[in-house]
């Protein structure tokens, strides 16, 4: 039985604008924004898969590790989700859910830098990050096919940062 949330759909994409805190291990924050495109396909009544990709532009503050801006390209962040989900509540017009997701993120930083008599060398390039991130988003149905979803997610710190987001997208039922 497919449920009212669903209008009998399995599938949906959407796109979010997210905006993202975090803290870095070895000290320093990190402040971004940007958009992802995401897939939800449903494999039982209120069980999904979620997929996503998103391009950021982040600015780190207070750590050696941060390049400044003329060093970096415009989308310096890349975010990449895989992951399941359940609908804990679903209705004709509103579906809040839950979701549990491998995160890889990728950010241009400071790699290593080497000081030699007077002459500095600096190597810098794309710092990998993978971790958990859990998220808990509603669907508001604006029509049958079509919702407003906002969202919130906490990224854990299991290798290089601990991360927040503030999501707010729209979606695509079919």
């Amino acid at each position: 039985m497919i449920s009212k949330g669903q209008n009998g759909y399995k599938n949906s994409i959407s796109s979010n604008y997210s905006f993202y805190e975090s803290s870095h291990f070895s000290g320093g924050d990190i402040s971004a924004q940007g958009i992802d495109l995401s897939y939800e396909r449903y494999f039982k009544k209120r069980f999904f898969g979620t997929i996503s990709y998103g391009l950021y532009h982040f600015e780190g503050r207070n750590s050696i590790f941060f390049l400044e801006p003329e060093e970096m390209d415009f989308i310096n962040m890349r975010v990449f989700n895989l992951g399941v989900g359940f609908d804990v509540v679903q209705t004709e017009r509103f579906v809040l859910s839950g979701d549990i997701t491998y995160m890889r993120q990728s950010t241009q930083e400071l790699i290593s830098q080497l000081e030699s008599g007077g002459v500095i060398i600096r190597e810098t390039g794309t710092i990998r990050d993978q971790t958990a991130r859990v998220q808990l988003k509603a669907r508001i149905f604006l029509t049958k096919n079509l919702q407003l979803i906002p969202a919130v997610a906490h990224g854990f710190q299991l290798s290089r940062y601990k991360s927040n987001w503030l999501r707010l997208g729209i979606g695509y039922s079919f």
